[in-house]
């Protein structure tokens, strides 16, 4: 019984040297490899808040691809703030990893389209770590 404290203090020194959960790999992770934490964790936040939204929404306000990319565009404007322009290419990665999800046409939303633009919300969130 006495020995648990120790275990315990043991097994979280052994834990403290672990590499913390890394970011998974593609173009937001790399265009943010320089990024601070905290920055990264913005653009996290950013995109996990508008899969939210996007879920949620479930195309009553945003009935249309083409309405998404505008609620998109002003939030990035609200939100942003000081990272606009910080880290070159994250617009155009970010732009990449939507693409691969997002139709490119300005169709209404359906069952598929909002879980594409969900999964797209949340793989530049995954990739921004």
């Amino acid at each position: 019984m006495k020995h648990i404290p120790i275990a315990v203090a043991v097994v979280l020194v052994v834990l403290s040297f672990l590499p913390g959960r890394q970011p998974a790999a593609g173009p937001v992770a790399e265009a943010l490899r320089t990024a601070t934490p905290s920055d990264r964790a913005k653009v996290a936040r950013i995109y996990t808040a508008l899969a939210v939204i996007t879920q949620r929404d479930a195309g009553k306000q945003i009935p249309t691809v083409g309405v998404w990319r505008a609620v998109h565009s002003a939030e990035l404007r609200l939100a942003v703030g000081e990272l606009k322009g910080k880290y070159t290419g994250l617009d155009v990665a970010v732009d990449k990893v939507l693409q691969s999800f997002v139709p490119a046409q300005d169709v209404p939303m359906s069952d598929d389209v909002i879980d594409g633009l969900v999964a797209a919300c949340e793989e530049v969130a995954k990739q921004s770590g």
